[in-house]
């Protein structure tokens, strides 16, 4: 596929994929678990596995390529977003190795799409799962049950399964659905890009001030955080040891609370750290490697903005779906395309010459 586009084209393109990959994590992720939104891995896992996608179909060398992109896109995390916690490199690690592994061994496009999507998602779906149990223990799980059982009580309802593993059930299911339809639509979108790609109209001539600046949070003290955990833990223990009961509900609760609180403090002030301080040592040395890649991607992020904004703005008229399919599909067509006016400029003098 895209066997008619020349060597240099596929490459530039890579390196686009690769800039709207490192885009979304450092963007659209930091937006959403700003927000603590629960289906933050389905949005952004699904846009970076769209990005993955097109970097395998349109590399020789599926593992070699991904495997590039994917250092450069951690180096441009480590970078823009420091504060990061280990768990958002463990999923796009996996993305990556997962989506180079698929598209390499499975040359049926859309059994790999659907697939490389499932799977991905199902891995962000467990990570938030196993990442409640751990901080919360049993206790949460419980305490569903009890509120599950008293509802049935109440409606007269008779429910096979917990209502614990009936949530479980019906977020992995919300995940492996997506998957599935996310991955379909993936083998859709790359045939219809390829089947538009070369067009004139999607070869756009940027200028330089055909730009978006790239939205910059506020980073807070560290500091806050630690002295938040401390002194939330020492009003519960405060409370915890008033209580005369030790078996009262409340205190089960406040234990429970607890518990997370001491697992956050233990993972925020020594193991995250302590994690994200090897990660970040291993980065430097492949930052250095390809330092040159790395500052030549960031530098397409605000033109990908500008392109983003006008194709969302192309977009309007139309409603839900067909507004998202347009959307992005004619954001991939503009950004694997797209010259800035200097080059363009130098490659027709270059050309009469």
């Amino acid at each position: 596929m895209f066997e008619s586009s020349t060597i240099s084209d596929r490459q530039l393109a890579i390196q686009r994929l690769t800039a709207l990959w490192a885009l979304n994590e450092c963007g659209l992720g930091g937006v959403l678990h700003a927000f603590n939104s629960p289906f933050t891995g389905l949005l952004v896992g699904s846009f970076a596995m769209i990005c993955i996608a097109f970097i395998c179909v349109l590399s020789k060398q599926k593992w070699k390529t991904v495997m590039t992109s994917l250092i450069v896109v951690l180096v441009i995390k480590a970078l823009v977003s420091p504060h990061s916690s280990p768990t958002a490199y463990i999923a796009v690690i996996f993305q990556g190795v997962t989506g180079a592994l698929i598209y390499r061994y499975m040359p049926h496009l859309l059994l790999s799409s659907v697939f490389f999507v499932s799977l991905g998602l199902i891995e962000s779906a467990l990570q938030r799962l196993f990442t409640l149990t751990v901080l919360y223990g049993n206790t949460l799980w419980d305490a569903i049950n009890i509120w599950g059982d008293w509802v049935a009580h109440k409606w007269g309802l008779i429910i096979p399964v917990t209502s614990s593993t009936l949530i479980i059930y019906t977020y992995l299911s919300i995940h492996l659905i997506s998957g599935i339809v996310v991955g379909w639509l993936l083998y859709k979108v790359i045939k219809s890009v390829h089947a538009q790609w070369g067009q004139i109209k999607y070869s756009l001539v940027l200028e330089h001030d055909d730009t978006k600046a790239l939205f910059k949070p506020k980073k807070k003290g560290r500091w806050r955080r630690y002295v938040f955990f401390l002194v939330l833990v020492a009003v519960i223990v405060f409370a915890y040891s008033g209580l005369p009961d030790p078996d009262s509900n409340i205190q089960q609760g406040l234990l429970s609370i607890l518990r997370a609180c001491a697992v956050l403090t233990l993972w925020f002030v020594f193991l995250a750290p302590m994690l994200i301080h090897y990660l970040k040592k291993y980065l430097s040395k492949k930052h250095q490697q390809l330092s040159h890649q790395v500052s030549q991607t960031m530098d397409m992020f605000p033109q990908i903005l500008w392109i983003i904004d006008k194709a969302w703005t192309e977009s309007k008229t139309l409603r839900s779906f067909q507004r998202l399919k347009f959307f992005v599909i004619h954001t991939l067509l503009y950004i694997l395309q797209y010259r800035l006016k200097d080059d363009t400029d130098i490659h027709r003098a270059d050309s009469e010459l």
